[in-house]
């Protein structure tokens, strides 16, 4: 054959296979890119092909839009019916179980068949042998249904021909030769179901549904044998910053390294599951696993924590992991993998590149937290929560130049909850945004009501949490706020602390000088706590620095912290800031204070933390004792 015939061939045999593996009702494009895959396996198949979710057909292939006696122009209809639509009434019992929700059956058995008539009373009926198995997808389920129609199987092979002769030894082979591709074939076809139903296609791990399995299998193993086991779930820190700084692809070569890191930590009897996302969990079975828990723990953080090559520059990564033990913590797979998510929760709590270990002291405060975070939505809308203020007052004079505005919620049940319970749960959850809202709100509107009745605060501050200092909304939500109290901008200020500006110091920079261009106060809390670069108070444009308590309360009997405090003021106005000193609670603090040239002081020599209602008496009491003190020092004055 020359070579033109041989191009021509080859050209026909790609027509006909486009044709066969064309979508039967949908084009792969209107498909999310999560089923990639699975549109690849059923466009790909000879026989029989169909995905749904929870039942509702997505996709079919040419074969099974042939073999139903559809065209294509009709395909539109089948999308979104249910498969048992296309079932022979007195067989759709058999595809029951197929139907399950994933937690009464999460992982169906490799290879399940069901033998039915498919097709319509139109059309007629074909009898199939069907296999389902589950395929996961951010999160959801779908089923791949393939299908072998068994009403067009070759005969039986028979000795003997149709006049009772024997068959030539050639026709046999032939025979034989069709059964042994149709089961190959068929092989072919369940492996790739398995693969697709039980395996991670990015990392080449074991997926959720196996795992479980996995799971179920190993605490039955371990009762047998009296082994422990152990369940690490592990999550990578800030994954989603990733994903939205160097993009999906990146972060999709960053989990495929760290399942690799992660297999590497392990032996090969143990497993390795990703359970999705950025979530990975580890299954050991050993009779000394609760004294390895902690150094298999460390282990994998430190494998994560080496650098990622990833496209150019490296990445820092860090992990935190919950770890449950059995029969210890829990006397079934599902108590375990729950008690090992709790963990997890606790870890992260408690920052990056931490583990936890469940004991029931952690589930009860788990439960807690959960619980507040349920109610601290309610209390944001039902006006639960309050504004308590702390005066800062002028060193010298003793006048009222602002108020701090600190957060308080009247639980009806529990009582005032203190913020250092709630903040956190609030900035977890993403409730910190309307929190921060309502508190910029009615401070601005306290201190204007302050100001209209004629007491004459400079300012009022508010705490700027960590997690909104990039949000794209913050910068439109003050100015907003400002335009409906009224207040000027100049008197309210917003408190930052050093370690929020560390994540990314370019965008926290264009974020504080929108707030400096709209006029509002910038202040630098905690002062000395954290990394005390120089840089910021040079590159950022700061208004005041508030010294940290810590250095105030062990200042009259410490005098290295005297001289700390002397050089922070030194600091402070050779930039011209204001400086403000927290947690003044002795006179003895007071006058060191003052004699090393403090600008204002905050703290329970003043006042506590008051009401608007209080706040606005106390004031009120003190200008009244003032004016009263400056009258009798004016009349001594005169009859000197």
């Amino acid at each position: 054959m020359n070579l033109l015939g041989r191009q021509t061939n080859k050209r026909n045999w790609r027509d006909q296979r486009e044709q066969l593996v064309s979508l039967g009702n949908k084009s792969s494009d209107h498909l999310a890119p999560e089923l990639a895959v699975a549109v690849r396996l059923i466009t790909a198949a000879a026989d029989f092909a169909c995905l749904c979710q929870d039942g509702k057909i997505i996709l079919m292939n040419n074969a099974a839009l042939h073999l139903l006696g559809k065209e294509r122009a009709e395909t539109s209809s089948l999308t979104g019916q249910h498969f048992n639509t296309l079932v022979h009434e007195a067989d759709s019992w058999t595809l029951n179980s197929w139907w399950c929700s994933p937690v009464d059956n999460s992982a169906p058995g490799l290879g399940a068949r069901s033998h039915c008539r498919l097709g319509t009373p139109e059309t007629g009926w074909r009898n199939l042998e069907l296999t389902c198995a589950y395929h996961w997808a951010c999160d959801r389920q779908y089923e791949i249904i393939l299908g072998r129609n068994t009403s067009v199987l070759p005969a039986p092979v028979s000795m003997q021909d149709s006049k009772g002769g024997t068959q030539p030894r050639a026709e046999i082979l032939k025979h034989a030769a069709v059964l042994r591709r149709e089961r190959v074939k068929r092989k072919w076809a369940e492996r790739n179901v398995r693969r697709l139903a039980y395996q991670d296609h990015l990392t080449g791990l074991i997926n959720r549904a196996y795992f479980q399995v996995r799971l179920k299998n190993t605490l039955r193993h371990s009762d047998r044998f009296e082994r422990a086991v152990v369940l690490l779930v592990i999550d990578l820190d800030h994954f989603k910053d990733i994903n939205d700084r160097i993009g999906s692809a990146a972060g999709d070569l960053v989990l495929q390294q760290a399942g690799k890191r992660i297999r590497q930590c392990m032996r090969a009897t143990d497993t390795v599951a990703r359970l999705g996302g950025d979530e990975f969990a580890v299954l050991v079975s050993n009779t000394k696993a609760v004294k390895i828990i902690d150094n298999l723990a460390q282990k994998i953080i430190a494998a994560l924590a080496e650098p990622f090559t990833v496209d150019g520059p490296s990445l820092n990564i860090s992990c935190c992991i919950g770890a449950s033990l059995y029969p210890t913590d829990s006397q079934n797979a599902e108590t375990l993998l729950k008690n090992a998510q709790l963990a997890l929760t606790s870890a992260k709590q408690e920052g990056p590149g931490r583990y936890q270990v469940f004991d029931a002291a952690l589930n009860e405060q788990v439960r807690l937290r959960r619980q507040l975070e349920d109610e601290l939505s309610n209390a944001i809308t039902n006006d639960q929560l309050v504004l308590h203020y702390q005066p800062q007052v002028d060193i010298n004079t003793g006048e009222v130049c602002g108020v701090e505005a600190l957060i308080r919620w009247q639980h009806p049940e529990r009582g005032m909850i203190p913020p250092v319970m709630f903040v956190p749960i609030a900035e977890a959850s993403g409730l910190i945004f309307p929190m921060t809202e309502w508190v910029v709100k009615t401070a601005c509107a306290g201190l204007k009501r302050c100001i209209d009745i004629g007491l004459d605060i400079e300012r009022v501050s508010v705490n700027l949490s960590a997690n909104l200092l990039l949000h794209k909304d913050l910068i439109g939500m003050i100015s907003r706020i400002l335009k409906e109290t009224g207040l000027p901008a100049k008197r309210l200020e917003v408190e930052i602390t050093e370690s929020m500006v560390m994540d990314d110091i370019e965008k926290s920079s264009v974020t504080l000088n929108a707030l400096y261009l709209l006029g509002v106060g910038l202040a630098l809390d905690d002062f000395g706590t954290g990394y005390s670069s120089l840089t910021y108070l040079r590159q950022f444009p700061l208004s005041t620095l508030k010294i940290d308590r810590s250095f105030i309360t062990e200042m009259s009997a410490n005098s290295e912290d005297i001289a700390i405090v002397r050089a922070v003021i030194a600091l402070a106005h050779s930039l011209h800031l204001q400086v403000i000193a927290e947690g003044v609670e002795e006179e003895k603090q007071l006058n060191i204070l003052k004699q090393e040239g403090c600008d204002q002081v905050q703290g329970y020599y003043y006042s506590r933390p008051l009401s608007l209602d209080n706040l606005i008496g106390w004031c009120t009491a003190r200008k009244i004792s003032r004016r009263v003190q400056q009258s009798q020092d004016e009349d001594i004055r005169f009859a000197g």
